[in-house]
């Protein structure tokens, strides 16, 4: 299966619509949370239109996961195709993804531990707004970036794919790959 990994839209329609342009490319969509609030730390992003989000969600058949965010909320459950868990788990042919927004922890240690409990081999995670991919002891923990907000230097929107054993960060912009990992 391909999966196309993103995180930290923060209901801006414009970095959706942009995104989208990567979904044929995947099986299914995996977001990492924080879909709709920009929330109170964090500017307004680029085309923040989150009634225009949910619109878009709702009436296009994505094979959308989505987990919750710690700024999206209960009333975003309502106007979802389904109400956002904590966490989540992905299995593809012996592969074993766990999937959280990532605020749960504040160390790549903890976010192993994490995945470890559940027999993962990888954990995708968001919050940071800067991508990532690393192994830590012995899982491999991914954030995608933010499509919307980036706060790595240089800033740049970013979403990542997992295919063929590959996984890869790269900028939304014009999809120069930024980081890539080979795992299998």
């Amino acid at each position: 299966m391909n999966f196309i990994v993103m995180s930290d839209s923060h209901g801006s329609l414009t970095s959706w619509r942009q995104a989208e342009g990567y979904f044929d490319q995947a099986d299914m969509i995996l977001h990492a949370g924080d879909l709709l609030y920009h929330g109170a730390r964090n500017p307004l992003p680029e085309g923040y239109d989150t009634k225009g989000l949910v619109e878009l969600i709702n009436k296009v058949d994505y094979n959308l996961l989505a987990v919750k965010g710690n700024v999206d909320a209960l009333v975003d459950d309502w106007v979802l195709p389904y109400p956002l868990p904590e966490f989540t788990v992905v299995e593809d042919n012996g592969l074993r993804i766990v999937m959280y927004h990532g605020y749960q922890h504040d160390t790549d240690a903890k976010r192993a531990e994490f995945a470890r409990r559940f027999g993962a081999q990888i954990l995708i995670y968001g919050h940071t707004h800067v991508p990532q991919i690393k192994k830590e002891s012995g899982i491999i923990l991914l954030n995608p970036g933010s499509i919307s907000l980036p706060k790595q230097t240089p800033k740049q929107a970013t979403l990542a794919s997992i295919k063929d054993g590959q996984i890869t960060i790269f900028n939304l912009d014009d999809g120069q790959v930024i980081k890539s990992y080979q795992y299998l």
